[in-house]
């Protein structure tokens, strides 16, 4: 075995010596609660997960901020405790910071920066933050990685890999992969760990931002995988909102702000994130306050793009209609796109599952339809956590990308709370799908408006009549004959139905192309196209998008 290969085997074995003393010092071992000298005998298991998970470090913090969307893995209330997991910890010694600059840029921190502070303002498990210059004077924000947390890293996977193969060899967690959670761990954290991605994240947010949207410019001559140089963004944090609100001073902010109107603001921020998430697909997957900041005319800024998410036009279509039809109180079809969320397992009760999710939703139209309801009893995450454990308890499990988007929508909900109590996230929500989902009218005004459709009218009227003879001839003479195997898996289901309404606009195409075909055409398949492109305008229609 080599130096390196024995090096490696020495950590493996401290970083599990570690864990066993925190296992023991927080009571995870059969009757810790009864003995008197346990110090957190009497803290909830939950509680004592967290705490122990604090002190384990990087690997493990990370850990529990990833276990912290498996509600369909673990229950409500671990799920819950982890989202507490504090990351503030002590900065590195500024030697040490100012060696990891210079090794990563290949030089001496003078020659990149003209001002360098020693003390950072603010310091994380991860990386701490300098507010610096560069040479040419820009006032930059600078986030260095710690050191030391590439071995460790690799050392706790490890170690938490051999961990899950016993688990998967000795079936205590019946079919659900405990290995695979680990390596689907180790990638989500490593993507974190790399600044360079977390750069091009932030180019990419930019890119489709507002303007009522400022996201902070990346330094790329000055920014490598282990340090990222950004514009400084220089505003207000929103905790300094939130105590201007409760001091009532919020009078006061426009002389740092000019222009700034709390509602406006609010609605500035829930509107920029509801389009990350709806419109765009890629979204700030952590939009809690800490990562927010307001600025003057009332625009928004967002901050630290380490934790990010993409969903599919088709996902975001599924999404759509279950909040939509949610909100049309057509609870039935709202499930049912819900229900495309998540994946069967053997331990599914779909029964129980349909039955138990119509009982939320039914009471979160409830509380959406009465306005003497307070605005807790609306509050999103409320009621998305009972679906996600509903969803738990009944054996099904998610795809971590929909995690992700209920996470960021819960928090940015929950942001949009502490700042104002008063912030109603589901009337916002409503207000805002009135805007971006045209009505059928518009629709069909859009449709016959698309240079692109006319075009494929024009290409179906000339070539659609002999590519049908041609079909038909084929059929006569009994032409080749395709058998399709379909597998209903929850993707698969998705595409179903964008590919039925494709279907529909297909329809829809080639019946009024033979409406406004050549003089060719013959005049049977014209009448006949009339009651075609009628009928399939009211089907196409009434099945909501």
């Amino acid at each position: 075995m080599t130096d390196s290969g024995k090096g490696d085997v020495f950590l493996d074995l401290q970083r599990i010596l570690l864990v066993l003393a925190k296992l023991l010092k927080f009571g995870f071992f059969p009757f810790a609660r009864y003995l008197p000298f346990m110090p957190h005998r009497d803290e909830s298991v939950a509680r004592r997960l967290r705490l122990m998970i604090e002190e384990l470090g990087l690997t493990y913090l990370k850990l529990g901020q990833f276990l912290a969307l498996r509600y369909d893995i673990l229950p409500l209330e671990i799920c819950r405790e982890l989202e507490n997991l504090f990351e503030s910890v002590p900065p590195m010694e500024f030697a040490q910071a100012r060696a990891i600059v210079e090794s990563e840029l290949g030089g001496p921190i003078a020659q990149f920066y003209s001002s360098f502070p020693a003390k950072p303002i603010a310091a994380a498990s991860v990386a701490q933050v300098h507010d610096a210059r560069t040479i040419a004077g820009e006032r930059v924000a600078v986030k260095v990685q710690r050191g030391g947390l590439a071995p460790i890293f690799r050392a706790d996977i490890r170690n938490l890999k051999r961990l899950g193969t016993l688990v998967e060899v000795l079936g205590i967690a019946g079919k659900l992969s405990i290995r695979g959670l680990f390596v689907q761990f180790e990638s989500w954290t490593l993507r974190e760990l790399d600044f360079t991605i977390e750069g091009r994240t932030a180019e990419r947010v930019r890119e489709d931002a507002p303007p009522s949207v400022e996201i902070p410019q990346v330094n790329w001559e000055l920014t490598t995988k282990r340090v990222l140089t950004m514009e400084f963004i220089d505003g207000m944090s929103s905790a300094e909102v939130r105590k201007h609100r409760e001091q009532g001073t919020l009078a006061e902010i426009p002389a740092k702000l000019p222009g700034f109107d709390l509602a406006t603001a609010l609605d500035n921020f829930a509107r920029a994130s509801l389009t990350q998430l709806f419109v765009i697909g890629f979204f700030h997957g952590d939009p809690h306050p800490g990562n927010v900041v307001f600025l003057p005319e009332n625009r928004v800024a967002f901050l630290d793009f380490g934790i990010f998410g993409e969903l599919s036009e088709e996902e975001r279509e599924g999404l759509f209609g279950q909040i939509e039809n949610l909100a049309l109180g057509n609870l039935v079809r709202s499930f049912r796109y819900y229900s495309l969320q998540v994946a069967v397992t053997e331990d599914t009760d779909m029964e129980s599952f349909r039955r138990d999710c119509l009982e939320v939703l039914n009471r979160w139209y409830r509380a959406l339809q009465n306005p003497n309801s307070p605005v807790e009893q609306r509050h999103l995450a409320k009621y998305t956590g009972e679906m996600i454990d509903v969803s738990r308890r009944n054996g099904l499990r998610y795809d971590l990308s929909y995690l992700l988007f209920w996470r960021a929508l819960n928090n940015l909900n929950g942001a949009l709370y502490h700042i104002d109590p008063s912030f109603d996230m589901l009337a916002e929500l409503r207000t805002f799908f009135e805007e971006i989902r045209p009505g059928n009218v518009e629709r069909i005004r859009m449709m016959l408006s698309d240079r692109q459709w006319q075009a494929s009218c024009k290409v179906l009227a000339r070539e659609g009549p002999e590519k049908a003879r041609h079909g038909l001839d084929e059929a006569a003479r009994g032409g080749p004959r395709i058998d399709v195997t379909w597998s209903m898996t929850p993707s698969n289901r998705v595409r179903d139905g964008a590919q039925a309404r494709s279907i529909g606009v297909a329809l829809v195409s080639l019946s009024f192309a033979l409406l406004i075909a050549a003089p060719a055409v013959q005049l049977p398949l014209r009448v006949a196209a009339a009651p075609l492109f009628g009928g399939c305008l009211v089907a196409l229609f009434r099945w909501r998008r």
